[in-house]
């Protein structure tokens, strides 16, 4: 019988790794953490709609050791670039995965990064080193064949006036088990540096799904991120960016398109600690038959932050009656010269749109599909990877017709 989520599995999974003894303690200090935190309140902002205070940790069974990192050119190594699994950084890397294996997402954050920090069994670390730009992105893809769980962790490290663009794919056919996926991201931009992040959620319909992703941009950096959800019964992504070096900026990209009984909650940080900083956020989400969203939002501007430049904007488009959407933009700002704006929106698709494109002889399928191109336009506008934004368009399309949705190639 396969192990459940409990302090003997993780003991076990730590020996199958051959884990040094500094990884050995973090696992079962995060499993005591797992063990004394509540389940997230949804009376706070961060969970509101989202109670997960029933959520039967019981039903998975433990995961076992994965393998698998991108393929790094002969080029990227020459020029000191590091891709690697943690167990062998372990090893091979010691002081670099100590520095930064995680440290920008703390394990208590909540009950779900503190199980993950306990059963933590698919992990990748990357390392640019200064001045290094790698031109083609590297991708790592995270499958989960016969259900139970996996705990994937990615953390990336782009020194000054480095660049890097970096594909992370979850995906699965449907599976006939319950299944569940915490995933943490902690990407480090240093000082004049460039990374594009993108995180393409496809998971079968029985897993549910909870990501955190944290970026920090040092002074003059650049980060970008796209959160995409397509698949999973339920899914929770929290995404933050904080700018802690003047002059850093961050663009945050959000598509998800849910379909029959789909729940998707998406939880966003810009957080401004630092002056002549800017953020520019953009989630866009669409809704047929009884799926449903949330997505809570916070600009936060600390004091001596002057000179902020932040925007915010959330856009739903319903494709049915019975699907629903919630929408809370927030601002919490403490300085006095900053420029914040925020915006939400939750609209149905005019009939008389549909109406208009069918009487020129499209069909109404082709007429939803145009309109709900039409509304992703301006994001998949911005994805930089041609293979991606190709890709999502052809899983959208999919959607629409009420398909299986297609992997997104990357």
């Amino acid at each position: 019988m396969p192990d459940k989520l409990n302090r003997e599995a993780a003991e076990r999974l730590s020996r199958a790794l051959h884990e040094p003894s500094w990884l050995v303690e973090r696992r079962m200090a995060a499993f005591d953490v797992f063990e004394k935190l509540e389940p997230p309140d949804p009376k706070g902002e961060e969970w509101r709609y989202t109670d997960v205070r029933r959520f039967d940790f019981d039903r998975f069974d433990a995961p076992v050791p994965t393998e698998g990192v991108p393929e790094l050119s002969p080029e990227a190594a020459a020029r000191g670039v590091i891709v690697t699994d943690l167990w062998s950084a372990a090893q091979d890397h010691p002081e670099l995965l100590e520095e930064h294996f995680f440290t920008e997402v703390p394990i208590q954050e909540h009950k779900f990064t503190a199980l993950h920090g306990a059963f933590l069994s698919d992990g990748v670390l990357v390392y640019v080193p200064r001045g290094v730009e790698v031109e083609m992105p590297l991708s790592i893809a995270r499958r989960m064949a016969g259900g139970g769980s996996v705990f994937p962790h990615t953390t990336v490290v782009v020194d000054e006036q480095a660049s890097l663009t970096f594909v992370d794919r979850f995906g699965s056919e449907d599976l006939s088990e319950p299944s569940l996926c915490a995933s943490v991201v902690e990407v480090e931009a240093r000082r004049g540096a460039t990374v594009n992040y993108i995180s393409l959620q496809q998971w079968g319909r029985s897993v549910h799904h909870f990501q955190t992703q944290r970026f920090t941009g040092h002074r003059d950096s650049t980060v970008r991120s796209l959160a995409v959800n397509l698949g999973s019964a339920f899914a929770r992504t929290q995404v933050e960016s904080v700018l802690k070096g003047e002059g850093s900026f961050s663009e945050m990209l959000g598509l998800y398109f849910a379909d029959s009984e789909q729940h998707f909650a998406q939880r966003t940080l810009q957080s401004h600690n630092a002056a002549h900083t800017t953020s520019d956020l953009l989630y866009k989400g669409a809704l047929k038959e009884r799926s449903r969203s949330e997505y809570s939002g916070l600009i936060k501007v600390l004091r001596g932050a002057q000179g902020t430049d932040a925007y915010q904007a959330n856009r739903n488009l319903l494709l049915s009656e019975d699907s629903m959407a919630r929408s809370i933009p927030q601002l919490e700002i403490e300085a006095n010269e900053v420029r914040c704006t925020h915006g939400a929106t939750v609209s149905p698709v005019e009939e008389e749109h549909l109406f208009y494109l069918m009487s020129r002889g499209i069909d109404r399928v082709t007429a939803q599909k145009l309109v709900v191109f039409g509304f992703f336009g301006d994001v998949l506008d911005r994805i930089r990877v041609a293979e991606v934004r190709e890709g999502l368009a052809n899983a959208i399309a999919a959607k629409v017709e009420g398909g299986q949705s297609l992997e997104v190639a990357a």
